[in-house]
């Protein structure tokens, strides 16, 4: 009996927690663990030019422990505009005692803790992170976020084993659709601050208003974007209370509390407003003047907060938000079919029920509830739930339930007010309380600093059921450009965020040289597909900057004077016709166009290394290669430029380049960012080489091409001790393969066994030509292939054609390209050939194509290459057949469509005529020399690459000078000699102070060491050189800055020697 009151006590107990390992009843799992403090972390978003550290207990900023790193903008100003946000939810309702009692549940840091009930421990009243949303194995464990693998869990709570070791994203099974989301979810069961129980009297340790909310952020690089931090919280009922929307029976609240900084941490000239009709709250410094120590030629702005989706009111029969839908929902199936209204959104028409505004298509939505299809990247195949194709809308579908923000009846920002800092704290629920009412807007007192308080409700929560708020933090240079961004926000939510996605970013890699810079990236950005547009991959375009922000890269400003994206110094794109403006003006699909067209290029051809030599040595220098898309444009599709047609028109988006600072301290690269520093490399190293001729010229062993491949080093550190081998092979035309018209392919194969390029297609034109010139990168052996493809057109041949010099023969000639009559439109055969005239019978002609006589001739005819016999015809007229050239006789080159043909096909025609005076009048007949022996005819066409040729270059490695004599040390250098006050190799500090000190000390050998000295010789610091450099900051061995005066130096260089010397700092 014992056992079995046991085994119902334990059932009991797993009651509730059985009954929450579920999706509610609007289709969020419900969570069953208890949020944990020791999972608190946080993230800096650094995916737009908003820039903030966030955590997962829901709030933007961390306080005076983020002063200045709190909604930066523009990023990497260090201009923080907020001290603190925490959004929050509240409701007044009866405590144990059956007193109405205010209860505010948020993650605001102002440190008030309560003590528990049963022991003498503390707990904060706060949201804390429910545990399994992160990876806490890692060094720095951070908020899972769809840029870093490494913070995402080994598995995600309420998900199968499908989703290991993918991204738990809003859009579905690894859907990275925002260039940056975050995700983590957090309760409100520690606020134990009254007794208000949730869950029961007999749970006493799951407080607060029994909440479980689910928190998303995205950012969007994209020019409409970039000033955007979108947020999304779901706020589930997971405790016994059912919220209403009437304020006499337990009301429920959302809102935010917000300690602003427009002018910068510490500032008193707060400014605040609020436009209902908008559903947006903004502040700004009132003088215009901002307290931050950098950048402070950059204004201060406007921030703002915007409501862009609040909850619904779905049963009293009112259209709230004005869409011509009446009560609807997110929550809901499919229902059944229908024909009827469909609001605003369109003409009336059949659709599901469920799927009130008419958007969802069965032809591209029906993706199942992993919200991930066919052709997708990482598409698992079809859902186990038989969701996908099933031909009706399911959860977790675009354009349906919580992924259709117009299926809901919303009532938006119901009050706000703006206190003065210090009057109205989020821990005295009692002040709150008013100022939360619908209707509560007051003026705020301007110049002071203030505090945010809004919010939206009060609205109806019952037991087991979701509520959604989505939400906008804005920037904007003024009131103006902000409220243009609100309306970007809302048109983006309206888009329910299907927001273009760019192409994945290129793996960036840089290569330090003496006064230059190789950058090298690889081509995975060429593969990305949009789950739109297909795929849509346009281009490359490499930023470059002295800053880690690119904040002196100079900017591309709309018509509204606002800086849109950054100037490129070199760009490359794809050859498809797609040149110079966008069609489309930013914002022109979203009706905001702003007078900017995005510049698509020159149909320059892709390339993934760039060598930029306007560097100077000893600076730091900071690149990002930013891959776009080609945006879509209504002739896409005609134009072959897009392989879908009548998809809704966009300009193009780049892929996002960012690095993240923490105090002025880079702690994170984007892969498609990099740092570099040139510098002269050490004094004993041999720098790699490639072994070419002339011009960079490639040498050609084989064939009979006139064509040419050049090859350049791009960058000499990283040549490799191999030769390589470049060969061709070429297409024929239909039913005549005996003849190599046109290249198709090359191969480039090392001689170490590697093969760096396997029959590549030669590029094409944009009507599908074969270029003539294109090149090839061997990356990983740092060369860069140049080539110069040749091709036989008649006008040339013409003009190259010719008597070799100081031959006997007057001669005149005229050669002509003969159409082919049974290939009308073929390419001209192209053939180097030499005529050369003879003293007795030196070849026989074909008398006619037919190929049924021959004629003997004292010339022959051969490849001027490859020195083999040609084919070829000659029919004389009877009264001088006698195998010579006469005047008015004729040549003509042969060749065989198939080699089993017995017809030739003639190709080219030489004919000799009268010769002319210097006035162009013929000669008299005793003025006529014939050819004589030895005179040679050159017909000289070009030869394009051909399967008959091989061309072949060496390199070399870079290698340490053997045995390298001390001399070398004599060309050891102190750079700036002296130093005075600074360097222009030092980068601009960032907050505040001298900022960083560079000396250099240059040409040392790989293996040195330079020892620094005062002139009383006191030993000041010992610096190692890093690739023939030393660096030195200007600090003792203790880490204290070096006073002014007179030093002394000592280079120690491994096998070479010692050499002092001496230089001044003047402060």
């Amino acid at each position: 009996m014992r056992t079995i009151k046991s085994f119902l006590l334990l059932l009991v107990w797993l009651l509730p927690a059985l009954s929450w390992a579920q999706v509610n009843q609007s289709g969020t799992y419900i969570n069953p663990n208890n949020g944990v403090r020791d999972w608190r972390t946080d993230i800096n978003l650094t995916g737009n030019q908003v820039e903030s550290i966030i955590t997962n207990y829901g709030t933007i900023g961390k306080g005076n422990e983020s002063i200045n790193q709190a909604g930066v903008w523009p990023k990497g100003t260090g201009h923080g505009h907020l001290h603190q946000m925490s959004g929050w939810v509240g409701s007044r309702l009866p405590n144990k005692f059956g007193q109405k009692t205010v209860l505010i549940s948020d993650g605001y840091t102002d440190g008030n803790t309560g003590p528990l009930a049963e022991t003498d421990g503390k707990v904060e009243w706060k949201f804390q992170p429910k545990p399994g949303y992160l990876n806490r194995s890692i060094a720095r464990p951070e908020i899972a976020n769809s840029l870093n693998a490494n913070s995402w869990p080994a598995n995600w709570p309420g998900k199968d084993a499908q989703w290991n070791g993918k991204w738990n994203g809003f859009f579905g099974l690894n859907q990275f659709n925002a260039d940056q989301e975050v995700y983590y979810v957090m309760d409100d069961f520690t606020n134990r601050e009254f007794q208000v129980y949730p869950f029961g009297d007999a749970n006493i340790e799951r407080r607060g208003l029994g909440l479980q909310v689910d928190v998303r952020l995205f950012q969007w690089s994209q020019a409409l974007a970039k000033d955007i931090l979108f947020m999304q919280y779901e706020v589930s009922n997971v405790g016994n209370i059912n919220y209403t929307s009437d304020l006499n029976n337990n009301p429920l609240f959302f809102g935010g509390y917000t300690d602003t900084n427009p002018s910068g941490a510490g500032a008193t000239d707060d400014a605040a407003a609020f436009s209902k009709q908008r559903n947006l709250v903004f502040g700004w410094s009132s003088d215009g003047v901002g307290k931050w120590t950098q950048f402070r030629e950059i204004a201060p702005g406007h921030v703002g907060w915007k409501f862009l989706e609040s909850p619904s009111i779905s049963n009293d029969a009112i259209d709230n938000d004005g869409d011509g839908l009446v009560d609807e929902s997110r929550d809901n199936g499919a229902g059944s079919l229908v024909v009827s209204s469909c609001g605003i959104y369109s003409e009336p028409r059949e659709h599901w029920s469920g799927d009130e505004d008419c958007d969802w298509n069965a032809k591209i939505d029906d993706k199942g509830t992993d919200g991930i299809g066919p052709g997708e990247e990482g598409y698992p195949g079809p859902d186990s739930d038989g969701t996908e194709g099933n031909g009706k809308p399911d959860q977790g579908e675009p354009n349906f339930g919580r992924l259709d923000k117009d299926e809901s009846d919303q009532i938006g920002l119901t009050s706000f007010y703006a206190p003065l800092f210090g009057t109205v704290d989020i821990k005295d629920e009692e002040a709150m309380w008013p100022r939360m009412q619908p209707g509560f807007f007051d003026v705020p007192q301007q110049a002071v600093n203030q505090i945010w308080i809004f919010a939206s409700g009060p609205f109806a929560l019952p037991v087991n059921r979701t509520e959604r708020f989505s939400t906008a933090f804005l920037w904007g240079v003024n009131r103006d450009a902000l409220y243009r961004t609100a309306q970007v926000a809302q048109r983006i939510y309206d888009a329910d965020y299907r927001f273009a996605r760019p192409p994945r970013q290129p793996e960036l890699r840089a290569v330090p040289g003496d006064k230059q810079v190789t950058l090298l990236w690889d081509d995975l950005s060429e593969f990305s597909r949009d789950p739109i547009y297909g795929q849509d991959f346009e281009g490359y375009r490499i930023i470059k900057s002295t800053d880690p922000q690119f904040r002196d890269a100079k900017d591309v400003t709309d018509a509204f004077g606002n800086a849109v994206y950054k100037r490129s110094m070199a760009q490359f794109d794809k050859v498809n016709g797609l040149v110079g403006p966008h069609p489309l003006q930013f914002g022109e699909e979203i009706g905001l166009p702003n007078g900017i067209h995005y510049h698509m290029g020159d149909d320059s051809g892709l390339q993934h290394s760039f060598v930029d030599r306007d560097v100077v040595n000893g600076r730091t220098y900071y690149y990002a290669v930013i891959a776009y898309d080609a945006g879509y444009a209504t002739d896409y599709f005609k134009r072959g430029i897009s392989e879908i047609e009548d998809l809704f028109p966009i300009s193009p988006s780049e892929s996002p380049a960012s690095i993240t600072l923490t105090n002025g301290v880079v702690t994170k690269y984007d892969r498609n960012t990099v740092s570099v520093t040139p510098n002269k490399p050490a004094s004993d190293l041999e720098i790699g080489k490639l072994q070419t001729e002339a011009g960079d010229q490639v040498k050609k062993q084989l064939g009979p091409s006139t064509a040419q491949v050049k090859a350049v080093a791009l960058s000499g550190e990283i040549l490799k001790d191999a030769t390589y081998d470049i060969t061709f092979d070429t297409q024929t035309l239909a039913g005549r393969p005996s003849v190599e018209y046109a290249t198709s392919v090359f191969s480039v194969r090392v001689s170490d066994g590697r093969v760096l390029a396997d029959k590549v297609p030669v590029p094409t034109t944009a009507d599908g030509v074969a270029r003539t010139t294109w090149t090839h990168e061997l990356l990983t052996d740092g060369i860069f292939l140049q080539f110069e493809n040749a091709y036989p057109t008649e006008s040339d041949t013409k003009k190259t054609s010719a008597w070799e010099a100081n031959v006997k023969s007057n001669l005149k000639t005229e050669v002509e390209a003969t159409a082919s009559t049974t290939y009308p439109t073929a390419p001209i055969w192209p053939v180097n050939a030499v005529i050369e005239f003879t003293q007795a019978v030196a070849d026989t002609a074909w008398f006619s194509v037919n190929a049924t006589r021959t004629v003997d001739t004292y010339f022959k005819v051969y490849d001027g290459i490859t020195k083999k016999s040609l084919d070829f015809m000659f029919a004389e007229p009877t009264e001088t057949a006698n195998g010579r050239i006469d005047v008015g006789e004729a040549i003509g080159l042969l060749f065989k469509d198939k080699p089993t043909d017995s017809r030739y096909t003639r190709a080219w025609t030489i004919r000799f005529l009268q010769p002319t005076d210097a006035e162009g009048k013929p000669l008299p007949a005793t003025q006529t020399v014939l050819p004589q022996p030895g005179d040679k005819f050159y017909l000289r066409a070009q030869v394009p690459f051909g399967k008959k040729d091989r061309f072949s270059f060496g390199s070399t490695a870079t290698k340490q000078v053997t045995n390298p004599e001390a001399s070398l040390l004599d060309k050891v250098y102190v750079v700036p000699n002296p130093y005075v006050v600074g360097n222009t190799a030092e980068t601009r500090p960032f907050l505040s102070g001298r900022g960083e000190r560079k000396l250099f000390f240059r040409n040392l050998p790989a293996k040195s060491t330079v020892r620094i000295f005062t002139a009383s010789g006191v030993f000041v610091r010992e610096v190692e050189g890093v690739n023939g450099t030393a660096t030195w900051d200007l600090q003792t061995k203790d880490g204290l800055e070096v006073s002014y005066g007179l030093y002394f130096y000592l280079v120690k260089a491994e096998g070479i020697g010692e050499k002092t010397g001496k230089f001044a700092i003047v402060n």
